[in-house]
């Protein structure tokens, strides 16, 4: 796949989204705030239009790369964002219980995980921070591969990352799940003095959805409302596939992003069996938009950009 074909793919997805989303929205009950996408218009645009710089006027490959996966990136995480809303509203029936009974089979208690998580303080904090970088690292990878210049890299694990927004967006239409903490609904003073980053305000959402007291999507106020599976989880394995076999990165975005797999649970209100189909996903997509790079020809002939960073 060539690296203008695979573009144009991408660009499609996007464009077949927000078509989703638009006629959705008009043909039901649902409004959409306009002026929340002004943000992502503008940061497409910009990295849109560097893009054309370093591919135009002062051709530089990698960065032209880098530039156009992060427009393709922000373009469809606001699209995505507001899909995962529409579907929501779907009400299916919720899998909660069923999801419960898979992580008793697993020994997981995920009420005595939370107390245990309460009842330490410092190991909450260290959840809560470490949990809330997964976006940023997202970001971070598409410019560090562009930075090395491995191009093949920055467009496989965009693609991966959109697979896997996707499959679990499906998932989570066809099989709800409010998550544990939604289901179980523990006491506040089971937190002690840590708050986890998502607690029962955040996950109302998902109930005025499906009853359709919400209708309403704003960008400004969007929400993760995928539990089953754990996009979080999806990620996270997706960032430690992506940075395998790069050296000085890959052992603090493995470590970095084990302490948030675990974190997952208590800052997500996930059930254990959520993050497990995460992982999942994550392997499923990699592997599978790995099939569409592995013997890619991303470079015009004589035009390949030469990294500058080793890999291992």
């Amino acid at each position: 796949m060539r690296s203008d074909i695979q573009t144009l793919w991408k660009a499609s997805i996007v464009t077949g989204i927000l078509l989703i989303d638009a006629v959705w929205i008009v043909m039901s009950d649902f409004q959409f705030d306009t002026l929340s996408a002004l943000k992502a218009i503008i940061l497409t645009g910009i990295c849109g239009g560097i893009a054309y710089i370093y591919h135009a006027k002062r051709p530089m490959r990698h960065f032209n790369v880098m530039c156009v996966e992060t427009a393709v990136l922000v373009a469809f995480s606001a699209a995505a964002a507001v899909l995962s809303y529409l579907v929501t509203s779907l009400d299916f029936p919720a899998v909660d219980a069923e999801l419960v009974r898979l992580d008793a089979l697993f020994g997981f208690d995920w009420l005595a995980y939370a107390r245990y998580v309460g009842e330490h303080p410092s190991l909450g904090l260290l959840f809560s921070f470490t949990y809330v970088t997964t976006l940023v690292q997202v970001a971070f990878a598409v410019i560090v591969f562009g930075v090395m210049g491995d191009v093949k890299k920055a467009q496989h694990f965009v693609a991966a990352v959109m697979a896997g927004a996707l499959v679990c967006i499906l998932i989570s239409a066809i099989l709800p799940a409010a998550g544990a903490l939604a289901t179980i609904r523990p006491a506040e003073t089971l937190w002690g003095i840590h708050r986890p980053v998502v607690d029962l305000a955040y996950k109302q959402t998902f109930f005025d959805l499906r009853s359709g007291v919400e209708q309403r999507v704003s960008l400004y106020s969007i929400k993760g409302l995928i539990a089953f599976p754990s996009y979080h989880g999806t990620l996270s394995v997706l960032l430690v596939l992506a940075f395998c076999g790069v050296r000085i990165w890959f052992l603090p975005i493995l470590l970095l992003n084990i302490i948030i797999l675990i974190a997952t649970p208590i800052e997500g209100g996930h059930h254990l069996v959520d993050v497990i189909a995460g992982v999942g996903v994550a392997l499923l997509c990699w592997y599978g938009t790995g099939l569409f790079y592995r013997s890619a020809r991303l470079h015009p002939a004589g035009k390949a950009s030469r990294p500058v960073m080793t890999t291992a």
